[in-house]
């Protein structure tokens, strides 16, 4: 897909917007989540990105955003023999996404981050309208 100054205007806007909607819930019916497929980076692993995931669900929890969590889950791939897990993508899904503001990042939040960015690269990036989940 060529990138063009379209393409970044629509992500920014995406990633601006989607934690927006879990304050605003704009769902017909249960809850929009922000869902993600990555990639594993080369050096990276999906044990890192577990720690990330992990890590991510720690820091909103400890800073009050009791309602937020993170998903992970593996990514099934076509094969010859049918269906198997894809040993370099991985689906994530942030439920009641709350927008954190920038001056409220701290270290902890840094060090997710970072995780993140050393095992993965997001390659699509959605908000969904997830029906309630008992």
């Amino acid at each position: 897909m060529p990138r063009t100054p379209l393409c970044f205007a629509i992500l920014a806007t995406i990633a601006v917007a989607a934690p927006v909607a879990a304050q605003n819930n704009v769902c017909p019916t249960g809850d929009p989540a922000l869902l993600r497929i990555s990639k594993i980076k080369p050096g990276g692993s999906m044990a890192g990105l577990a720690k990330a995931v992990a890590d991510h669900s720690k820091w909103y929890a400890d800073h009050g955003f009791t309602a937020d969590r993170q998903v992970i889950a593996p990514v099934l791939v076509p094969g010859p023999q049918g269906p198997h897990v894809a040993s370099d993508q991985v689906m994530t899904l942030h439920l009641h996404a709350h927008n954190v503001p920038q001056n409220q990042h701290d270290a902890g939040w840094d060090a997710f981050v970072a995780e993140y960015r050393a095992n993965s690269e997001v390659v699509s990036e959605m908000m969904v309208c997830l029906p309630p989940i008992n």
